[in-house]
C-alpha cells in the first residue's frame, strides 16, 4: 500500500513539474480548458470617389424578432395580448398589413420561444430599427449583422463591383465577388484580430491586433458619373441596346473619371444583378469597327504615308480576290481626296493607307499602341485582344477595325497617344490605397508612360485630320461637335462576326456603333469613348444620342474647375439633420443618432442652446453635428477631426481656432478636458495630410 501511495505521489508530482502524463502533453488540454478566444473581426475598408465620397462601405444591418417564451430571463417576453400591438408597429415601420405579421403569430406553441419574419424581419436600416426600438415593445428583440452599402445606387457598378456575406471557417465576412471588391478583397478585408482570454492565473492572456482593411480612393469623380449615368439611361431607354458603355478618361493623368454600362445593377437592392456581370471596360473585346481609323491615320502620318490632298476611288477595293466595300454597299463617292475619305469614314481609303504603310510596320503599329496585350488594369478577366493578320486582306480590314477585337480600355489607352503627346497613358482606376489604422498612403497613382509609339508632332497633325470627321462638309459626324469648343474624334461602326459570317451592312440591329472624341481639340483635357452594340430600337438615331451623351457629360466635364472636384451628397447618401435646439440633451443625442450622424455634447447644461449644422440641411452619415449647452464647456479632444469640425466647435464656444498645415487634426495647444472658464480663448491646431 505504501508503494502504491509513493508511486501515486511521484507520478503527480512529475505531471505537475513537466506538464505530462502518459508522454503528452497536458498544457494543450487546458487551454482548452482554462481559456476562450474572442473573434475580433475586421472592418472591411470603405470605397470612395476620388475626393471622399462614399461609393460602399459597411453597415450595420439588424433583425427584429419576438420572444413568446415565458422562460426567457434575458427579455421581457410578448404575450397573446400584445400581438396586435406588434404587429401594428411592424407594419407601420415595414411595410405590408397589420395581418400579415398576425399570421406569423398564429403558430405559437407552448414550446416557441421567439417569432421570427423571415426576409421582411431582416436588413433593417438604423431608422427602422431605431424608432421600433423606441416602441418599446414587450418582447422585441434584434440582432445585429453586417453588409456592404452602396449609396448611389447605379454608380459604376460593375467596376466597383460586390461584396457579399459569405460563412468561411464558420466565421460570417464580407467577401468581394466582381469588380473593386473581388479583385482588392486582400487589402479590402484586413486582418481579424483575436483576445485570449483564461481563468488560470499562472496562463498569460495574449491578443492579437486587429487590422481594419485598407480604404481604397477611385479615380471617379461623383458628379460626372452621376451625370454620365443619367444619360446612358436615357440611351439605353430609346435605344434597348444589348450592351452600352461610355468611359471618360483625363487625358493628362491617364485617371477614369466616370464609367457607366448599361445593363446595370443597383449593389445594395440588387435589382439587376444577374442580367449581365462582364465588365464591359476590360472584359468585353469587340471589333471596334472605324473608330481604329484613327490609329491608322496616326500611323500613316508617322511613316509619312498620309496625303490627305490625295486622291483615290472610292467604293470597292480588290485585294486577293475578295472585295473591301465603303459602307454604303460600295457605291462609294466616286474619286475623292483621303481628306474626304476620312470625313465619310471610307473602308478603301484606309485599306489603301494600310498598302502604303506595309503590312509588317503596320502591325508593328499595332503593337506599339498596345493592341492585344492587357492593360494591366488588376481587375479579374481582363481580355487582351487577338487579330487576323496573315493575308493581306485581313491586314486590310485591320486598318478599318474589323478582324482585330479591342477592349474599351486598350482603345483610350491607345488613343492617349493621339490626345497627348505621344506618350500612351496607362489608365488608372485607383487614385490611392490608405491604411486607415495608421493614416498612410500605402499606395498612390501616378501618370504613367507605357509607350510612345508616335511624336508629339505627328499626334497634333492626327487631332487636325480629326477635327474634319466633325467640321468638314462632307462629314457624316458633325453631331458630336461641342457648341464653341473645336472637337475632335472618330465615329465607328461594325458588323458582328458570327460562325456564319458577318452580319450585312446596314443590319443596323445587328451592328456596333461606337465615337471616341476629344475636346479641346488643339490640347485636349478629356477622351470619351462609347460603344453601343446592337440597339434593338431606333437605331437610325443611335449617332444623335450618342452625340447627346457625349456632348452633355463633356461639356460639364470642360466646365469643371477643381473646386468643383468636391464632396457631393447624392439623394441616397443624404441625412437630414434633425433640429434638436431645446431639446433634452438625451433626447437630442437619440434623434442625431437615429439619423446616423454622430452627436457631440458641449456642456453640461440639460438642454440644447444652439446647435451646428443647423436643422432641416442635408449631411452625409457619420458627420459631427455639435450641440452646444451652454454652459460647463470644455476642451473635447480633437485628434483626428477636420478643419471644418474643429472651426464649427470654435465658433459656438466663442473659442479662437488657429490652424497649421491641412489635413486631419494631429495636435493641440490646449489638453483634453480643460474648462474654457479656466480662460481658454484660443487653441492652436497642426494638421497633417495622410503620409506615405
Amino acid at each position: 500500500m505504501f508503494v502504491v501511495v509513493g508511486w501515486l505521489g511521484f507520478v503527480f508530482a512529475r505531471t505537475a513539474i513537466t506538464k505530462e502524463a502518459d508522454g503528452q502533453s497536458l498544457s494543450k488540454d487546458a487551454q482548452k480548458l482554462y481559456q476562450q478566444a474572442n473573434y475580433v473581426p475586421a472592418k472591411r475598408g470603405t470605397i470612395y470617389d476620388s475626393v471622399g465620397n462614399v461609393i460602399a462601405e459597411n453597415t450595420t444591418t439588424y433583425t427584429v424578432a419576438v420572444v413568446v417564451s415565458t422562460k426567457s430571463s434575458a427579455v421581457s417576453s410578448a404575450s397573446k395580448g400584445d400581438y396586435s400591438r406588434i404587429a401594428k408597429a411592424l407594419a407601420k415601420e415595414l411595410g405590408k398589413t397589420p395581418e400579415y405579421y398576425e399570421g406569423f403569430f398564429k403558430n405559437v406553441t407552448k414550446d416557441t420561444y421567439q417569432v421570427e419574419f423571415g426576409s421582411v424581419g431582416s436588413n433593417l436600416s438604423s431608422a427602422q430599427y431605431e424608432a421600433l426600438k423606441a416602441d418599446k415593445l414587450p418582447g422585441v428583440t434584434f440582432s445585429t449583422g453586417t453588409d456592404r452599402f452602396y449609396p448611389n445606387g447605379v454608380f459604376a457598378s460593375h467596376l466597383i463591383g460586390l461584396a457579399q456575406p459569405k460563412v468561411v471557417n464558420g466565421k460570417t465576412t464580407l467577401q468581394g465577388t466582381m469588380g473593386l471588391e473581388a479583385a482588392y478583397n486582400k487589402q479590402l478585408s484586413g486582418k481579424d484580430g483575436s483576445t485570449l482570454t483564461s481563468s488560470d492565473p499562472t496562463m498569460r492572456a495574449t491578443n492579437k491586433a486587429v487590422k481594419n482593411g485598407d480604404d481604397i480612393y477611385t479615380t471617379l469623380n461623383s458628379t460626372l458619373q452621376m451625370a454620365l449615368e443619367s444619360k446612358m439611361d436615357e440611351l439605353d431607354k430609346n435605344e434597348k441596346p444589348k450592351s452600352a458603355i461610355a468611359v471618360v478618361m483625363d487625358t493628362k493623368t491617364g485617371n477614369i473619371v466616370a464609367v457607366s454600362q448599361r445593363p446595370s445593377f443597383n449593389a445594395t437592392t440588387g435589382k439587376g444583378l444577374g442580367s449581365y456581370w462582364t465588365n464591359l471596360l476590360t472584359e468585353d473585346q469587340f471589333e471596334p469597327g472605324s473608330v481604329m481609323k484613327g490609329i491608322t491615320l496616326a500611323s500613316a502620318i508617322a511613316t509619312n504615308n498620309w496625303n490627305a490632298n490625295a486622291t483615290y476611288k472610292s467604293g470597292t477595293l480588290d485585294i486577293d480576290g475578295k472585295q473591301i466595300t465603303d459602307w454604303n454597299n460600295g457605291q462609294g463617292w466616286g474619286y475623292i481626296s483621303y481628306a474626304d475619305g476620312l470625313a465619310l469614314s471610307s473602308n478603301v481609303a484606309f485599306s489603301l493607307t494600310e498598302q502604303k504603310i506595309g503590312g509588317a510596320t503596320w502591325g508593328k503599329y499595332i503593337k506599339a499602341f498596345k493592341f492585344l496585350k492587357s492593360t494591366n488594369s488588376g481587375l479579374a478577366g481582363e481580355q487582351s485582344g487577338n487579330y487576323e493578320f496573315k493575308y493581306p486582306f485581313e491586314q486590310a480590314n485591320t486598318a478599318f477595325g474589323q478582324g482585330i477585337s479591342v477592349t474599351p480600355i486598350q482603345m483610350l489607352q491607345a488613343y492617349s497617344a493621339i490626345a497627348g503627346n505621344g506618350n500612351l497613358l496607362k489608365p488608372n482606376i485607383i487614385e490611392k490605397i490608405v491604411d486607415p489604422n495608421t493614416h498612410k498612403v500605402v499606395y498612390q497613382a501616378k501618370k504613367t508612360s507605357v509607350g510612345k509609339p508616335i511624336s508629339n508632332s505627328v499626334a497634333k497633325e492626327t487631332r487636325k485630320q480629326l477635327e474634319t470627321v466633325l467640321y468638314s462638309k462632307r462629314s457624316i459626324s458633325s453631331m458630336f461637335a461641342l457648341p464653341n469648343i473645336v472637337t475632335a474624334g472618330k465615329t465607328g461602326t461594325a458588323q458582328i462576326a458570327t460562325s456564319a459570317g458577318y452580319s450585312r451592312p446596314g443590319d443596323t440591329s445587328n451592328e456596333i456603333f461606337s465615337w471616341m472624341g476629344m475636346a479641346p481639340a488643339d490640347n485636349p483635357r478629356y477622351l470619351m469613348y462609347i460603344v453601343t452594340k446592337q440597339p434593338q430600337e431606333n437605331a437610325a438615331k443611335i449617332n444623335d444620342y450618342q452625340a447627346d451623351v457625349f456632348k452633355s457629360v463633356m461639356t460639364q466635364a470642360l466646365a469643371m474647375s477643381e473646386n468643383d472636384n468636391k464632396i457631393t451628397i447624392s439623394a441616397d447618401q443624404q441625412r437630414k439633420v434633425p433640429t434638436t435646439k431645446g431639446e433634452s440633451v438625451s433626447q437630442a443625442e437619440r434623434d442625431i443618432s437615429a439619423a446616423s450622424l454622430k452627436p457631440i455634447v458641449m456642456g453640461t447644461g440639460d438642454k440644447v442652446a444652439t446647435q451646428m449644422p443647423v436643422g432641416d440641411t442635408a449631411s452625409l452619415p457619420g458627420q459631427r453635428i455639435f450641440l452646444n449647452t451652454g454652459t460647463g464647456i470644455q476642451v473635447p479632444n480633437m485628434q483626428g477631426w477636420s478643419k471644418s469640425d474643429a472651426l464649427t466647435w470654435g465658433k459656438l464656444a466663442n473659442v479662437d481656432i488657429i490652424i497649421h498645415g491641412d489635413g486631419f487634426v494631429a495636435t493641440q495647444s490646449v489638453n483634453t478636458g480643460t474648462k474654457l472658464t479656466d480662460g481658454v480663448n484660443n487653441i492652436s491646431l497642426e494638421l497633417k495630410e495622410p503620409t506615405k
